[in-house]
């Protein structure tokens, strides 16, 4: 089994199970456009993959993990946001760029080093950006752009899909979104699809886009 994890196959693991705890179909044509590879190829690894007993096909060509598939791509993301919070507490990376530099690391941590990152961190919940260690599945927290007008909402977390859009996550540290800032909906603009939103002592326009990826908790 382990000759069969390159990274290539890690990544497609680890994909895999984030789509499936999103409730998003993990099917080959989507893993194309999140991967950045030619549907042909994602076939291709996908047979490898099935060969070795990681995921399985259904009739409609959803792609889902066997149990030796899920233990190997929660190991992954564990090692991912360990990773991360590695690069942002101690070497101070930018909470923006932590997940593309986690990216390289995660595939040459060993479960030893994991584990003590673990205990160093103290036992981390979530990543940097909000997102539930493996075994925890998210909470359903609605997206800022459900939110009605006047109401005050504290930031959970970022979705992991925005994690890879590096712009994105650059304006979102900039402006200060993220996980913990409370944000207060001023004005909900349908149609022009923006959302005026008031975070601090400033307000900022976002795109329903954006806000559809910042997942909130509201006042009790």
């Amino acid at each position: 089994m382990s000759e069969t994890l390159t990274p290539t196959i890690e990544d497609y693991l680890g994909l895999i199970y984030l789509m499936e705890r999103e409730g998003q179909p993990a099917i080959g044509a989507r893993l194309a456009e999140r991967l950045g590879v030619s549907r042909p190829t994602v076939s291709a690894t996908l047979r490898r993959m099935e060969r070795a007993g990681l995921v399985s096909w259904t009739e409609h060509k959803k792609v889902t993990l066997t149990p030796a598939g899920r233990q190997a791509a929660q190991s992954l993301v564990r090692r991912h946001m360990l990773a991360e919070w590695l690069l942002r507490e101690i070497l101070g990376l930018p909470w923006h760029h932590v997940h593309e530099e986690a990216g390289r690391l995660e595939h040459y941590i060993s479960p030893e080093a994991a584990e003590r990152l673990e205990t160093f961190f103290e036992q981390p919940e979530a990543c940097p950006h909000g997102n539930p260690m493996p075994g925890t599945e998210p909470a359903r927290l609605p997206a800022l752009d459900e939110i009605g007008e006047g109401e005050t909402v504290t930031i959970a977390r970022i979705v992991e899909e925005a994690e890879e859009q590096h712009d994105l996550m650059a304006f979102l540290e900039e402006n200060g979104l993220l996980p913990g800032t409370n944000v207060q909906v001023i004005l909900r603009q349908p149609y022009n699809a923006t959302v005026l939103v008031q975070v601090g002592d400033r307000q900022l326009a976002l795109g329903m886009a954006v806000a559809r990826h910042i997942r909130v908790r509201c006042p009790r």
